[in-house]
């Protein structure tokens, strides 16, 4: 599904090895579409690297603005968790959340893939000679989409990052690149990072990883009425916690 918002939240996390499984059905089942029913969000996509330990899962959020991050909705759900999600934060590691108001996008759909680059620039991107350029990376093999986000450094929330990018002064941006076959996407990325060096002299602040499609919803999808906060899947915890 192509993006529609002028905004997104980028999210990286691990979780506990011994629930692993768990995390898997409770993130697909009942928070990412808990998070989608909110009014602003618009879809969600959900990724995995399931050969690393680290860096491990990716989430992609589609929103309407950065406010919707601050509406009292939002606000509501992530500060009053159901069981399900309270039990679950203990669980998550290396946990980071970045709001980005969405700079250029190009390409269009649903990757098999996506990249996500974290960097700091010291003085502010220059969007239209960035764009000319990453345009360029769509005609790389397995590249779909590129989307260029500058993030809300003001933006609070009620878990913090636990896990801080390398110290860097400036402006932090997240860059996400999506393709349809991870190995050609890989390849694409390490000319991408050269260009983001190059372009915004970010060495030491530059980190990226790849993952792989696990599952997507948007708002015709919820289980729930839309607009409204999605029914807690206390039927699935039940089973988990037997």
């Amino acid at each position: 599904m192509t993006p529609k918002g002028n905004a997104f939240l980028a999210l990286w996390n691990d979780v506990e090895p011994a629930r692993d499984a768990e995390y898997n059905c409770w993130h697909t089942f009942e928070h990412v579409p808990e998070r989608v029913g909110i009014p602003g969000i618009l879809s969600a996509s959900r990724y995995i690297a399931r050969e690393r330990e680290d860096h491990r899962y990716f989430t992609l959020y589609d929103v309407a603005s950065l406010e919707t991050l601050a509406s009292a909705q939002y606000m509501e759900v992530a500060e009053h968790p159901t069981a399900w999600s309270l039990s679950m934060r203990p669980s998550l590691r290396n946990f980071l959340r970045r709001p980005c108001e969405t700079l250029l996008r190009a390409g269009h759909g649903l990757g098999n893939c996506i990249a996500s680059f974290r960097f700091t620039v010291a003085t502010s991107i220059d969007v239209a000679a960035w764009s000319g350029t990453l345009q360029l990376k769509l005609a790389s093999p397995g590249v779909s989409m590129i989307q260029l986000g500058r993030v809300d450094t003001m933006a609070g929330f009620p878990l913090r990052n636990s896990v801080e990018d390398a110290a860097a002064k400036g402006t932090p941006h997240v860059l996400l690149v999506e393709g349809i076959d991870r190995a050609a996407l890989d390849g694409a990325c390490h000319a991408v990072a050269t260009m983001i060096v190059a372009e915004g002299g970010c060495d030491a602040s530059l980190a990226w990883e790849s993952y792989d499609f696990a599952f997507a919803i948007d708002r015709a999808g919820l289980p729930g009425p839309a607009d409204e906060r999605q029914p807690p899947r206390e039927d699935l915890r039940r089973r988990w916690s037997r």
